[in-house]
């Protein structure tokens, strides 16, 4: 199982999801590995040279790593926190510059076609209570990363938001703890 984590601090709610799933997962017996993107300092800016031009394109050494265990994995996690209703942007710069064509999808003519498999948990937080997300904004948040990232390349996902993310309360905590156990089963583990 591969874990990728995208907030810039483990503090709040984001964090506890992590330590709780972590937690979790130990007491269950599963093996992951975490790519914490802020802790990597990763780098989202896709260079001129990977941008798949004219046929050609440079894999950087970090996009070959992360695409070797996305290729070897079948379960994903992601966590991160929604601003201005989507996910951090080095959450949106390793999709850019990881899920690329030839790896992810491809095209059978003018048809995009998955080329990856597996099923995804998806946990977000948003300082809106979860209702105005859902009925307002439409989980748009979660609908960018599931729908049209991660199943167009092949990935099933499943969204789960943590709302009223403004501080975390035991009351947080204890919604955060209850949702990331009922939401493993989507994982079979």
């Amino acid at each position: 199982m591969l874990v990728i984590y995208a907030h810039p601090n483990k503090l709040g709610h984001c964090g506890y999801i992590l330590k709780t799933l972590e937690a979790e997962l130990a007491k269950r017996q599963v093996e992951y590995q975490l790519i914490d993107l802020y802790q990597l300092n990763y780098d989202p800016v896709m260079k001129p040279e990977e941008h798949y031009t004219s046929g050609h394109k440079k894999i950087a050494k970090d996009t070959a790593k992360f695409q070797k265990l996305i290729k070897n994995e079948d379960k994903f996690i992601f966590i991160y926190p929604t601003w201005w209703n989507c996910s951090p942007a080095i959450l949106k710069g390793f999709f850019d510059r990881v899920l690329t064509s030839d790896f992810a999808f491809n095209y059978d003519g003018s048809i995009p076609k998955p080329l990856l498999k597996g099923k995804a948990l998806v946990f977000t937080s948003t300082g809106s209570p979860e209702i105005y997300e859902r009925l307002m904004a439409g989980n748009r948040s979660l609908k960018l990363v599931i729908n049209d990232t991660l199943n167009f390349c092949g990935i099933k996902g499943k969204g789960v938001v943590i709302g009223n993310a403004r501080k975390l309360t035991d009351k947080n905590k204890n919604k955060i703890e209850e949702k990331i156990k009922k939401s493993l089963s989507f994982l079979k583990i």
